[in-house]
């Protein structure tokens, strides 16, 4: 990563955009370790807090708040230069990508998508290896459950996979269709595998179906350990109810509900956070992925508009009451909309690298390719200041844990070992 100051600046900023600092220059809050982000703290509690606040003042000021004193500002990445070209492209096949979610296990990268639009021959296609450097797609869920429409079938693809390491064990949730339901309807099931790679082996029932609202898509896994349930019970699902699948179902609408340790089991009931309150949201939002802002509070990223077929779509975030919402918006419009990249982006993902860097990863649905539906996956960066998120210039995706020098051990998914954050 170039000279020592270098090296050093970038693990500063590293530790420094995640870390709690206490009000006044160059006072930093070492005991509230377990605040900060993940990779934060592991590299804290590898190298120390003394010598990393020494290493911040041999390359520059501590930040401060502005405003509260444990929002920093000082340190972030700087915003977009070209708002019309704001992601990288980090795959690409000869097939569409779909609803991409991107999992980190030890340094090697998962790749997950819905079932492709125009090859219907895997359900859950994955691919394995580095951004860029990707394996030919296997099928991570080869069989899916009666209840379901498997095998796969073209007229009712499987969506919204995510997969997390919870107890040991990766759990999948993910939406494929329900057999008999007329016009077709998604339910989300659950499926475990000892090895991300699979195969998952789904539940021989839906995990969450509710059928009046037109069915539910578009599961996500948010913990956060100052939530309602306390630190005992850190972990909530996310998902939308797909009520645009139906006429007369309502107003598409983003749930929560507290989960079990184990990922198996809602603790609380479900109850809506978040429905279409801007002309540009209307008439539906969708892709739920809840992050913790580097201040600790709750905020949602989301897509929304027409639909992800059209340009007229693309990707928002409202600030958070807490896990369970409610949820509102504090942003004028959208953070990312159709460009020169692509059309109608939108299927988001949230994703934190190693280097503690913030990512969008979508596909867009036009992108300058000739076949239609040939989606790649690209990923904008996120930066943070008072005012919330915004989308950052995105230099390369993202640092790896050897190019900071720090040794990783495989942990599974750092979103499911502290959420989003």
């Amino acid at each position: 990563m170039g000279s020592q100051v270098s090296w050093g600046k970038s693990i500063f900023e590293f530790v420094s955009s995640s870390c709690v600092a206490a009000p006044g220059p160059r006072r930093w809050d070492c005991a509230h370790v377990d605040d900060m982000r993940p990779g934060a703290r592991r590299i804290v509690r590898g190298v120390g807090c003394v010598a990393l606040i020494g290493l911040g003042m041999l390359v520059g000021p501590a930040p401060t708040g502005n405003g509260d004193p444990r929002l920093l500002t000082v340190v972030r990445p700087p915003p977009t230069a070209d708002p019309a070209a704001p992601g990288i492209v980090i795959a690409s096949a000869d097939a569409d990508l779909p609803d991409p979610f991107l999992l980190d296990d030890g340094g090697v990268y998962y790749l997950y998508d819905s079932t492709s639009f125009g090859d219907s021959t895997q359900n859950v296609p994955l691919r394995v290896g580095q951004p860029g450097h990707w394996s030919q797609s296997v099928d991570a869920v080869p069989r899916l459950p009666a209840w379901a429409v498997g095998d796969p079938a073209p007229d009712a693809p499987t969506w919204s996979p995510s997969v997390y390491k919870l107890g040991g064990v990766f759990v999948m949730y993910l939406a494929p269709g329900l057999r008999g339901s007329q016009p077709p309807q998604h339910c989300i099931a659950i499926g475990t595998a000892r090895d991300p790679a699979g195969p998952f082996h789904l539940r021989n029932t839906p995990f969450i179906c509710q059928r009046d609202l037109g069915g539910d898509i578009d599961p996500q896994v948010f913990v956060d350990r100052h939530g309602p349930d306390g630190p005992s019970r850190p972990n909530y699902l996310v998902w939308k109810s797909d009520n645009n699948s139906t006429p007369g179902d309502g107003a598409t609408t983003i749930w929560a509900a507290p989960l079990s340790n184990d990922g198996f089991h809602l603790t609380g009931r479900p109850v809506p956070i978040f429905a279409p309150d801007q002309s540009w949201q209307r008439p539906l939002v969708e892709a739920p992925q809840m992050v913790l802002s580097p201040s600790s509070a709750v905020w949602m990223f989301f897509s929304a508009g027409t639909g992800f077929f059209s340009p007229d779509y693309g990707m928002g975030a409202v600030r958070c009451a807490g896990p369970l919402g409610p949820c509102a918006d504090p942003l004028p419009g959208p953070l990312i909309t159709s460009n020169a990249q692509g059309a109608g982006p939108g299927e988001e993902m949230y994703f934190q690298g190693p280097d503690s860097s913030d990512w969008l990863l979508y596909s867009p649905e036009h992108n300058n390719v000739p076949t239609y539906l040939l989606r790649p996956v690209e990923a904008a960066r996120i930066g943070w200041n008072n005012n919330g998120p915004f989308v950052a210039a995105a230099g390369a995706f993202p640092l790896s844990y050897e190019d900071l020098g720090v040794v990783r051990s495989s942990s599974g998914s750092r979103r499911a070992e502290a959420g989003s954050r």
